[in-house]
């Protein structure tokens, strides 16, 4: 068992567009989700589609704490979770995600496959909300990072830390907005893993893989060692780890 694996950040760096590029077109991986502001070459634009018309599915990773600005820093994940706790989310950055859809429709020509967020920025308090008002089609869905059942969310926190506990609860939250809303959900998630320890990713990501159901998510985070651009609290290595682990599994499964 592997679940429906979505490699997040395409469009971080071009040495990690390549790599999930790859896993891509062999089939190591079932689905991408497109930060639209990155670096996304045209020729990385059409080998995506040639990817979606043979079966993957291309989404829209809306994004408020990655710059791609240098002379712009953006917010905090723990910056914009304080507010959204205090209701006081700024307008400006609702309005931002909503920019972002619109950015995907004039880059793409079509709507994104499914939404999901860095750092699960649309499942908290109040960026929730602004999600449902996202524009959709009929089999739009939006991700829920929230494992299904005690055991799931269990090994999540094992492999993620205590962080994942306080994303599940907000992802709780956000999945009874998404359902009164009437969007499509995913029903299970996986791959919450510490990010910052390749070491840990390297034991915990197999295990995850190994223990995910048909219809699963698995959050995956393939990427180059070497691309300049990186996420901060997020190693290099780790990514580098990912990739490997996902093209070996691939390999065994063919061979």
């Amino acid at each position: 068992m592997s679940g429906f694996l979505v490699a997040d950040d395409f469009g971080l760096g071009l040495r990690h567009n390549q790599v999930i590029l790859t896993l891509l077109e062999t089939g190591a991986i079932d689905a991408t989700s497109v930060m639209i502001d990155g670096t996304l070459p045209p020729d990385h634009l059409a080998r995506l589609e040639r990817c979606r018309r043979q079966g993957a599915q291309i989404g829209l990773h809306l994004n408020l704490t990655h710059s791609f600005d240098a002379d712009r820093a953006a917010p905090t994940i723990a910056h914009l979770l304080r507010d959204a706790l205090r209701g006081r989310v700024p307008a400006a950055l609702l309005a931002d995600l909503a920019r972002q859809a619109q950015a995907f429709q004039d880059r793409f020509g079509r709507l994104p496959d499914f939404y999901d967020g860095h750092q699960h920025v649309h499942c908290l308090p109040g960026f929730a909300a602004a999600a449902t008002a996202l524009p959709q089609g009929e089999a739009t869905w939006l991700r829920v990072p929230l494992p299904r059942g005690a055991g799931g969310l269990r090994r999540n926190i094992r492999a993620g830390g205590p962080k994942t506990l306080l994303v599940a609860s907000l992802a709780r939250a956000a999945r009874r907005r998404f359902r009164r809303k009437g969007w499509r959900i995913n029903e299970d998630f996986s791959g919450f893993l510490r990010l910052d320890d390749p070491d840990s990713v390297r034991r915990w990501l197999p295990r995850l893989l190994d223990a995910a159901s048909p219809d699963c998510v698995v959050m995956v985070h393939p990427g180059a060692q070497d691309d300049p651009a990186q996420c901060p609290g997020h190693a290099a290595a780790a990514r580098q780890v990912e990739a490997e682990i996902l093209a070996q599994r691939r390999k065994a499964r063919g061979s």
